[in-house]
Formats: structure tokens, sequence, C-alpha cells
């Protein structure tokens, strides 16, 4: 047992554990050169961030849904990966 801060402490039991067990997305892919959106971004708004649905991405992960003519050039791509990667997740 140690002191930590006038208290009594045990060694952690789970300080060798990962505290997280997720593949980290880092595909290159580009999938628009216009707004620099990669594959990886999508990815890693699904798997890490909890984004579901594609608006969810194109909104509030990525902001490309800012512009809507960004938006629609690079909806059909993210929901496609969206619907793959979430896909992967069951």
């Amino acid at each position: 047992m140690r002191r930590t801060r006038g208290l009594q402490a045990t060694s952690s039991r789970t300080a060798s554990l990962r505290l997280v067990d997720r593949v980290i997305p880092s595909s290159p892919e580009l999938l628009d050169e216009s707004t620099g959106l990669t594959a990886a971004e999508v990815e890693y708004a699904v798997r890490v961030e909890g984004a579901m649905t594609v608006d969810d991405v194109l909104d509030r992960r990525t902001r490309v849904g800012l512009v809507d003519a960004d938006r629609e050039r690079c909806r059909g791509a993210v929901e496609t990966l969206v619907a793959r990667t979430v896909a992967d997740l069951v």
C-alpha cells in the first residue's frame, strides 16, 4: 500500500488494461477533393464518435454540410461508407 495525497492506495488492478479497444481508421482514401474529406474521417466519426447517420457525419462531425453544394457532392460516398461502417460494428 502506498500513500497518495495523504490517502492510502493499493496498486491498480486495471493499470495494464487498454481503456478502449477500437480500431482507429487511417484510410487515406480521398472522398472529395474540394473539401478534403477522407474515408478515415467518416469511419472515425462512426467508430469512435458514435455517429449513426449521414446527416450526423456531414453536419456535426465534419461540417461538410454547412455548404449545400459540398453536402450534395459528398452525400453518396458518405452514405455508402456510413452504412458499411455501421454494418461492421453490428
